[in-house]
């Protein structure tokens, strides 16, 4: 694919998105300091990690989907009687509306913005994983999503050089609609190659779902 067939300012969502996440994974210094066990100074935990990745995408979704009716957020599905929720979803791409929300302000002075979505307004659920392997994988995750939502996709951060087929073989054959990354990155050299046209394909589809709002 040739940059010049896409926008310019979805590469910008691209390098922003890469930028705020791969300098911690390939720094020198801090994967000295991660290798380092039962020393936790100057670790930044996964879980924060992957908050900031799953956030950053969804600031570069709204920009896609600011024309439309549709918003995203984080948060759970929950069923037509208002009774069960779905497993924790990292991005839910969602008809304008929730049924609930959890420490949002409507003056944006909050420490979360957690939505509770009426599953029948759900159009799609983006699973993010940091660094990805086939094992890390979640199953039983996807096949719940499915009785619930008819789209869900999975976002790498990064994966292994040599991971590309066999995670997206093996993500399709659970029932993951789509699989993608940001970039690989190999643990031994340090070397990281990026995905940009991976990334066009991921707007494209972000993209498509707004006919659907």
């Amino acid at each position: 694919m040739s940059d010049t067939y896409y926008n310019f300012f979805d590469k910008e969502k691209y390098n922003k998105v890469k930028a705020n996440l791969s300098g911690y994974r390939l720094d020198n210094f801090i994967r000295e300091v991660e290798k380092r066990k039962g020393d936790n100074k100057g670790l930044i935990f996964p879980f924060a990690r992957g908050l900031r990745f799953s956030a950053s995408l969804i600031y570069a979704i709204r920009d896609c989907l600011t024309a439309s009716n549709l918003e995203v957020n984080w948060g759970q599905l929950i069923d037509e009687d208002g009774m069960y929720c779905s497993p924790e979803c990292d991005i839910i791409i969602h008809k304008k509306g929730h049924y609930a929300k959890w420490n949002g302000t409507d003056q944006g002075h909050h420490i979360m913005d957690f939505r509770f979505i009426e599953q029948k307004n759900a159009l799609a659920v983006i699973s993010c994983k940091s660094y990805l392997t086939k094992s890390a994988i979640e199953v039983e995750y996807c096949k719940n999503m499915l009785t619930l939502v008819n789209k869900v996709w999975l976002f790498a951060e990064c994966i292994g050089p040599e991971s590309k087929d066999i995670i997206k073989n093996e993500a399709t054959s659970i029932g993951y609609e789509n699989f993608w990354y940001l970039y690989t990155w190999n643990k031994n050299t340090g070397v990281s190659e990026d995905n940009i046209d991976g990334w066009y394909t991921f707007i494209e589809a972000v993209k498509l779902l707004r006919e659907l709002g």
